[in-house]
């Protein structure tokens, strides 16, 4: 059959029955539109990327909640891709906040025992660790990002995000792992 011809209700209903086809034909239509709404709100490539690709993963996951009654399927598509931006745009804000937050605090601490090069370097870490979070894959950065910075043990990391434990162990040791050999992290040890 070809997938051309179908209109994009159609697709989405193919898709809610996990049709491959179907979503790389809704793909074709829309990731050059997506991609545009993305990078305005965004207005960072990559950012644009990732809320680009969350969004498609959401709509693959979320097909089966498209009515037709409630509005046109674009309308629908492009307010996934609208809100996922604005998730990646949360997230990367408040790990800049937290980073700045975090210069702050070692701004107030004392000066017994830091030197303004010791604060200085001190922030330069941070930068470039949180510039390495940031680099991560989406999956690894979401369970780092919620161990590290939110506290959570694996098993909540797991409850939240409706994974299963080991999904969430492999996320964190593959992100870590990266970590270590990120070029701007091994420069920290140095």
């Amino acid at each position: 059959m070809s997938y051309g011809v179908l209109c994009d209700a159609e697709l989405i209903r193919r898709v809610a029955d996990q049709d491959r086809h179907a979503f790389g034909e809704l793909y074709a239509r829309h990731a050059a539109a997506m991609g545009a709404t993305a990078r305005r709100v965004c207005r960072r490539p990559e950012l644009a990327e990732d809320a680009t690709q969350e969004a498609f993963l959401s709509l693959w996951r979320d097909a089966g909640g498209f009515s037709p009654r409630a509005g046109a399927p674009t309308a629908w598509v492009h307010t996934i891709v609208h809100n996922r931006s604005i998730d990646v745009l949360r997230r990367v804000v408040a790990v800049e906040r937290r980073t700045e937050d975090d210069d702050a605090e070692l701004a107030r601490l004392p000066a017994a025992g830091l030197s303004a090069h010791d604060r200085a370097r001190a922030r330069e870490c941070e930068r470039r660790l949180a510039g390495a979070v940031m680099a991560l894959p989406d999956a690894q950065r979401e369970v780092i990002e919620l161990a590290y910075y939110a506290g959570l043990s694996q098993r909540e990391i797991a409850d939240r995000l409706d994974l299963p434990l080991g999904t969430v162990k492999s996320r964190a040791r593959l992100g870590l792992k990266r970590l270590a050999l990120d070029a701007d992290v091994l420069a920290l040890t140095r």
